[in-house]
């Protein structure tokens, strides 16, 4: 059951966003970095309302326990067994990847190929990061797929946007082709990306996160004024680095029970499949 009380909400909070993106390129004119930093705000409280507290929000670089860190992100949920490594100005010292739930990186209009490209590579600096837990319960007896325990333990990787190229397709194969010309392997790309108000892109592979059976490769589904919901209702789905006990709240008032309708490039999907 889908309820409308919610649903209605969900399109105010993308109506909001979309404002809050648009006031923030005219309250922070000449100046990149505070109008990028008024739109993570926007993405921000977002996430808040939805993943409340022990749930926090953070930006910055995650470190692995193996020594490696990752560019700086805009938007990390950290999970409750995340220390609190505050600093008096409010900002984390320290983000440790086993404390991650998903790292997001949030982009205006991702019809700019240099931010495209850019948030691909912040991305891929968090896949190369790796947990050593997962929210996994492993039953006896039970076969074990080393490609999925990999993936568990990699960090759930997003790009959020406001706006992109009217035909998706466009940016369907700019992603693609990057990734097939860079040689960057399934295992070092994004999840999904987000469009505000228009659909989500995700990013299916056998035993990853996301995984649509018989279906591999980037398949965009309009949710339309239901993307933030399906967004929540993904969050909710990745592997954590704790187990989670019971059903999360959204799950009793929103669910996809509608068959979609996916737009997809067929070369292009073949051609990631053959880059591994």
């Amino acid at each position: 059951m889908n309820s409308e009380d919610f649903l209605k909400i969900i399109e105010f909070e993308a109506e909001e966003i979309n404002h809050f993106f648009k006031k923030a390129s005219i309250e922070g004119r000449g100046t990149s970095q505070e109008v990028a930093d008024r739109r993570e705000i926007a993405v921000k409280k977002f996430l808040e309302r939805y993943f409340p507290f022990p749930y926090r929000i953070a930006k910055g670089n995650i470190i692995d326990s193996y020594g490696l860190r990752s560019n700086s992100i805009d938007c990390i949920l950290l999970n409750p067994c995340h220390p609190y490594t505050v600093t008096d100005e409010s900002k984390y010292s320290l983000i440790f990847a086993d404390g991650v739930d998903t790292a997001i990186e949030v982009k205006p209009d991702l019809s700019n190929k240099n931010e495209l490209f850019r948030s691909l590579d912040q991305i891929k600096s968090v896949k190369k990061l790796r947990r050593k837990k997962d929210d996994h319960i492993k039953l006896l007896g039970k076969k074990i797929i080393e490609e999925i325990e990999i993936s568990r333990k990699q960090i759930s990787s997003v790009i959020f946007a406001n706006k992109t190229f009217s035909n998706i397709e466009t940016l369907i194969k700019h992603i693609g082709n990057y990734y097939i010309e860079n040689k960057i392997t399934k295992r070092e790309q994004f999840d999904l990306i987000v469009i505000n108000g228009r659909g989500i892109l995700y990013n299916s592979r056998k035993n990853y996160n996301i995984d649509f059976p018989g279906f591999e490769g980037l398949y965009f589904i309009e949710h339309k004024k239901k993307t933030l919901a399906s967004f929540l209702l993904q969050l909710n789905k990745f592997p954590q680095p704790e187990e989670k006990f019971g059903t999360p709240v959204l799950n009793y008032y929103y669910n996809e029970n509608e068959k979609p309708v996916a737009t997809y490039n067929a070369e292009i999907n073949k051609g990631l499949l053959e880059n591994g």
